[in-house]
């Protein structure tokens, strides 16, 4: 066979490697079957005794992946690991930025060295840079010692990182010609592509399980099980999905109120964990201690990895008011800043992966998963001696196995990405079921205090009477109205309001048995629902114990309240037995209970249902009596004690009903409060006194003073723009007007109240306190107020000639009165007696039946030229 015959032979084998290499890579997705076939293709083509595969780990060693023997002078390497320092750095280096490689010749103790690429540029070049130099001892002796006088090294390079070698061996002396190399060189190239393919598959295959995964996942968070049966299979799938020996799901606590949940499976630690500091920092929380710890987070760099692949996370200190960040610490006995290492020390636990359930700053819990410590073999080639004094190569290379206990299991990126892909599922699930929590919440709840409102208490009414029917039990409704709530509501404003509702919400809470249900109704009205009570006086004692709650103030700010409450009792099977009978009677006994003086406790009594039906006719008729002028008002005329004059007229109003006659206003006043009529009410009596008073001047008779009661409303209501409207449009000139306010209206705000009298005043309106007597005005107070007169509640004047202490306090008033240069004038007089003790004090002025009882207006003006000065019989 001639030369060009060989040639072209060897040619055609050439081509023919080439080809089965191109073709295995384009039909196997299998990387060890790309690597297997190259190392057999390869030995077979250079016709040496050994052709390997090393791949190195993120440590710097390797492992013999792949490997191809003939003959019995070389031993098998396949499976062996060898040391990091077996390949010196400057080789490494070298390797990657000239794509060096590198053919050694033992017996003739020198080195080929083949660069590709430009050390200095990293660009390919043109023609291969070939030099040859001495063989270094120590690398001669290692060859030696393997058995090996000629090699063959190519580096294997994926995104330009040195993945691993391609190494060929022989026991003889082989020189590599020029046409093998470049083959060789083929084939490692070939060799990389098939890794890059290889890497993607796998992404793909791995990225196609996550999905299963988190396909998994949703599908459990979306079943139709209970919450706490889902979450805790949903911890036991990410636990097997990430690879750990156990974990925990933490939930924080509801904003409806449930409590924080913890969900645990495998091996736990004996603390409770998310309490920490750790934890909570982590989970975004405020830090109770005054200088928390500042926890840096390293152990998330995953080795190997660079800076951009490190998901976004510095290595600075994290700081507490930064939102959280998975943490993962790979060996938490390795960790300084984990102070709760002690806590695993009784568990095999090594590693912990944490990550935050949560969206920007909203965190609404965090899972941790555990992998236990394991025990790692490793089969190296030959056993390495690490003392440094011995530089000499190993003598053996014979496989010497390795075995470390208690080795921590690291997080890969991957694990991390599927990690946080999870944390991103599960907080969704749990918004999600806290949006609708909080809309079933919202719907049944009442906003301002959190208590269940009507609706939702009108269902566990009844349920609780078909459970008392069903076992022949009692049980009891209760209505709570607060009293005079409202005046605190339009004097102090409804932000305080408010305030003090939920106040009284917790007060009441605290004052109920287990199993009880405290709704609020609406405005300043709750109710109970008391199942389960033996008798009545059960429910007797839980409403004083109320009533005696209340006994202590409410601060709200920086006002003390005082505020008491009526409360009306119902009792089931006995005053009812279906959820509309029992609430309309409880509803009915507690406005029997505000009738009996307010601050009390009434059970029910059928005969309130007439009383009541009463007083809703009576409110109904009351709303068309402004509208069909069914007001009027009579005139009670003043008398001055020293003159015997009539000085003025309190005008008083009256309601004539078509059908009821004449209703008494004790008995329509309060439903006008109730209602919110007392405010159009209040304004009708200003504008018919005013008018009528104005009348009378222009008919000629002589001007008197017309005195109007100020309600409270009114008076809250700047009242002083409405008279001056009055006054106005009347043309009555306002020295002929005084205005009564009571005592307790006047106390509710000092300084309102000082404001509002003051401006009346400069108008040259009058100003007469009522009721003087029966309220808590202090004397610094009244002082203040800019009044005219003081009239004296007829409470003291009743008995002031029968009980000493009534007369004390009518001397005592008058002097007082005088002393702030006011009048006085006594209400209620009814017998000559009274009349001469309130002479003799130098009581001022005089008002009631004794003189005359409230006139309409024609018969009070003749009553007036009749007696326009009385002698009064004093003897």
């Amino acid at each position: 066979m001639g030369r060009s015959q060989r040639k072209a032979r060897r040619v055609c084998a050439q081509e023919g490697v080439l080809n089965r290499i191109t073709s295995r890579i384009r039909k196997s997705l299998e990387l060890q079957e790309i690597l297997t076939t190259t190392v057999e293709e390869v030995r077979a083509f250079l016709n040496t005794e050994r052709v390997k595969i090393y791949r190195f780990d993120s440590d710097g060693s390797g492992e013999v992946v792949a490997e191809s023997i003939h003959g019995k002078r070389l031993p098998s390497l396949l499976g062996l690991h060898f040391p990091a320092d077996d390949i010196p750095p400057q080789a490494r280096e070298m390797f990657v930025k000239t794509r060096q490689r590198v053919i050694v010749d033992v017996i003739a103790q020198r080195k080929a060295l083949n660069q590709l690429d430009s050390p200095e540029t990293g660009e390919s070049l043109l023609v291969e840079d070939i030099r040859y130099s001495p063989i270094d001892p120590c690398h001669a002796e290692y060859l030696s010692n393997m058995g090996v006088y000629s090699s063959l090294t190519l580096p294997i390079l994926h995104q330009n990182q040195l993945w691993g070698l391609l190494v060929s061996h022989h026991s003889q002396p082989r020189q590599v010609s020029q046409r093998e190399l470049e083959v060789v060189q083929l084939l490692v190239d070939q060799l990389s592509i098939a890794i890059s393919q290889s890497n993607l598959l796998q992404q793909t295959r791995q990225q196609v399980q996550h999905e299963a995964t988190l396909n998994q996942i949703s599908c459990l968070l979306h079943s139709p099980a209970s919450v706490t049966e889902i979450r805790q299979t949903v911890l036991e799938e990410i636990v097997k999905a990430l690879q750990g020996s156990g974990g925990r799901l933490y939930i924080t606590a509801e904003p409806t109120g449930e409590p924080a949940q913890l969900y645990t499976c495998g091996e736990q630690p004996c603390c409770k964990l998310e309490e920490s500091a750790y934890w909570q920092q982590i989970m975004g929380f405020p830090q109770a201690t005054v200088n928390p710890p500042q926890y840096k987070y390293k152990e998330l760099r995953l080795p190997n990895l660079s800076t951009q692949e490190n998901i976004g996370v510095s290595t600075e200190c994290i700081i507490p008011s930064a939102m959280p960040h998975l943490r993962t610490i790979s060996d938490l006995y390795e960790e300084p800043q984990f102070e709760l290492a002690s806590a695993f020390m009784a568990t095999a636990i090594r590693s912990i992966l944490i990550m935050p359930l949560q969206y920007r700053q909203n965190c609404v819990g965090c899972f941790t998963i555990f992998r236990n410590e394991i025990e790692t073999e490793t089969l190296w080639a030959g056993k390495v001696n690490h003392d440094e004094r011995n530089i000499r190569p190993r003598e053996s290379f014979a496989a010497w196995r390795e075995i470390k206990k208690g080795q921590a299991q690291a997080w890969s990126l991957n694990e991390v990405k599927l990690a946080q892909a999870l944390g991103n599922h599960l907080y969704m699930a749990v918004m999600q079921r806290r949006v609708e929590d909080m809309f079933r919440h919202q719907a049944s709840h009442d906003p301002l205090t959190g208590l269940p409102n009507r609706i939702l208490f009108e269902d566990r009414l009844s349920l609780a009477l078909a459970q008392a029917y069903r076992r022949g039990e009692m049980l009891a409704v209760a209505f709570l109205d607060l009293d005079r709530f409202k005046t605190i509501n339009d004097t102090l404003g409804h932000a305080v309001g408010d305030e003090l509702l939920q106040s009284v919400a917790q007060r009441l809470l605290g004052c109920l048995r287990e199993g009880d249900t405290i709704a609020r109704w609406g405005g300043d009205e709750f109710t109970l629902l008391l199942p389960q009570i033996s008798c009545p006086e059960e429910a007797a004692k839980l409403a004083q114990r109320i009533l005696s709650s209340f006994a202590t103030p409410f601060r709200i700010g920086d006002c003390e309240l005082h505020i008491t409450t009526s409360i009306g009792i119902a009792l089931a099977p006995y005053d009812g037995e279906d959820t509309a009978t029992l609430l309309k009677n409880a509803d009915a006994t507690m406005y029997r209970a505000k009738q009996q003086g307010k601050n009390n406790f009434q059970l029910y009594a059928p005969e309130m249902n007439k009383k009541a039906l009463e007083q809703l006719v009576l409110a109904n008729h009351l709303y068309k009596a402004l509208n069909h002028d069914q007001f009027l008002l009579h005139y009670q005329p003043q008398l001055n004690l020293k003159t015997g004059q009539i000085v003025a007229l309190e005008a008083l109003i009256r309601w004539q009903h078509p059908e009821l006659g004449l209703v008494p206003p004790n008995q329509f006043i309060p439903l006008a409060e109730e209602t919110g009529l007392i405010g159009a009410i209040g304004e009708w009596v200003l504008q018919a006194a005013c008018t009528q008073n104005r009348a009378w001047q222009l008919a000629g008779l002589p001007p008197m003073r017309i005195a109007v009661n100020l309600s409270a409303r009114q008076f809250q209501q700047k009242i002083s723009k409405t008279i001056a409207r009055v006054l106005a449009e009347t043309g009555l000139d306002p020295s002929y007007l005084e205005v009564e306010i009571t005592e307790s209206i006047a106390m509710q705000d000092v300084n309102f109240t000082i404001s509002v009298l003051q401006e009346l005043k400069d108008m040259g309106v009058s100003i007469a306190m009522d009721d003087f007597g029966t309220g808590y005005s202090s004397l610094a107070t009244l002082r203040r107020f800019p009044l005219h007169t003081l009239k004296v509640a007829r409470e003291f004047v009743n008995d002031i000639t029968t009980d000493q202490k009534d007369a004390a306090i009518i001397k005592s008033i008058v002097a007082l009165g005088h002393g702030l240069e006011l009048n006085v004038i006594a209400e209620g007089v009814e017998t000559l007696e009274q009349l001469k003790f309130l002479h003799a004090v130098k009581c001022d002025g005089m008002q009631g039946y004794l003189f005359s009882k409230p006139l309409a207006a024609d018969a009070a003006i003749q009553f007036c030229q009749q007696h326009s000065a009385l002698a009064i019989p004093l003897n």
